[in-house]
């Protein structure tokens, strides 16, 4: 339940709201509504001590019947048990939890419940004792708590109650005190027979404040007295809610037999749940230690890989560098020899250009030799040789 939630219910259970709304609606119906009569007029708004006294009347009318609602509510939600089936067997402690947690579901405007809230402090009792050996006492503890609850909750009443009537005292006390200072001393017969005829209305706060006391007396006695039987119904329950399920010890020496069979138990039961949590332990000790070695193996394996990896690829890379050497060198093989029929082919060039310039020469002194001679033409073909050609 939010603040604001929690806010707003605070303010729709306050008697001051109720109480001047109340007042509020009386004093219209008085003033313009069918309460107009002259009696009513003359107890309720005949003097403004009367006012006060009314709107006080109102707020504590209203805190009793917030109270007596209350009260309503809670005998009838006495129905249903909020811890489910009661079990006639022996409950450990432990149960107190989930019992506790079933509580806890409950809608929260119900959490102010005596019958409620008599059931979480008896458990928290169990609980923190281990065992119901005291619940007993415990209960009886409870039932004082709400009993002065209850009483602490009738606080405004009783000071309401207790100002009403004072409030009359005093409106009286004004009223006769303003009455005597107005007696007129030079015409004492007519002053003093007007303050005998307007003593009477001066008593009228007092009435008022006295009759109104006493409807409240009246209601708050029964309210309380429903209060008291809802919580006598309360213990009832709680008890019958509790001690079926935690039962008491018996005293003499059963009781210690009981006692010891239960303490005996308790042992077992610790013993087991040592036990269990050690295995616990153990287990996920191993668990955890095999997942930390699966963790390295994997990590180890992962690096292994990746230095196989690395080492393939640095073996692949030489394999290549080798294999590139290997062409190189044959490579360099092949130039060689075509290096070596490139400068053979020089040479026999070089050989067959001194050839025809030798050639050359010969034609050029035997072409100068026939011009010596005429009439003769010899016609010279100079074929050349298929070593030149090739050579060329």
């Amino acid at each position: 339940m939010s603040k604001l939630s929690q806010s707003i219910r605070a303010i729709g259970r306050s008697p001051f709201l109720w109480g001047i709304l109340g007042s509020v609606g009386f004093y219209a119906l008085v003033h313009y509504g069918p309460l107009g009569l002259p009696l009513v007029k003359r107890y309720f708004a005949g003097h403004p001590v009367e006012y006060i006294e009314t709107i006080m009347f109102a707020v504590g009318l209203a805190a009793l019947t917030i109270k007596l609602f209350d009260t309503f509510a809670q005998r009838a939600a006495l129905g249903d048990s909020p811890l489910g089936p009661a079990v006639k067997t022996s409950q450990p402690a432990e149960q107190c939890d989930a019992l506790l947690a079933r509580l806890d579901r409950l809608p929260e405007r119900r959490w102010g419940e005596y019958y409620i809230s008599r059931l979480r402090a008896a458990l928290k009792h169990v609980r923190w004792r281990g065992s119901a050996d005291s619940l007993g006492d415990e209960l009886k503890y409870l039932s004082d708590v709400d009993a002065a609850h209850v009483h602490s909750g009738h606080g405004l009443f009783r000071v309401i109650v207790w100002a009403i009537p004072i409030l009359g005292f005093l409106g009286t006390v004004i009223g006769i005190t303003m009455a005597l200072n107005g007696i007129d001393f030079s015409a004492m017969d007519q002053s003093m027979f007007k303050v005998l005829k307007g003593l009477g209305l001066k008593f009228d706060t007092t009435a008022l404040a006295l009759s109104l006391a006493i409807i409240l007396m009246f209601v708050h006695f029964c309210v309380e007295q429903l209060e008291n039987r809802l919580l006598e119904e309360v213990d009832s329950r709680v008890q019958d809610e509790l001690f079926d399920r935690f039962p008491a010890v018996p005293g003499g020496a059963d009781g210690q037999i009981v006692a010891m069979q239960r303490m005996t138990e308790m042992m077992l039961q610790a013993s087991e749940t040592l036990a269990r949590r050690q295995a616990e332990l153990w287990r996920d000790s191993v668990e955890s230690a095999a997942e930390q070695w699966s963790k390295m193996a994997e990590a180890a394996g992962g690096q292994v890989q990746a230095a196989m990896s690395a080492a393939t690829g640095e073996l692949s890379r030489q394999a290549e560098v080798l294999q590139r050497a290997v062409e190189a060198a044959g490579e360099v093989t092949r130039l060689e020899d075509a290096l070596n029929r490139n400068l053979a082919s020089l040479a026999g060039a070089k050989h067959f250009q001194q050839t025809v310039l030798s050639l050359a020469a010969a034609v050029n002194m035997l072409s100068a030799r026939l011009a010596e001679s005429p009439g003769t033409t010899p016609q010279i073909n100079l074929e050349p040789s298929r070593r030149a050609t090739h050579a060329a």
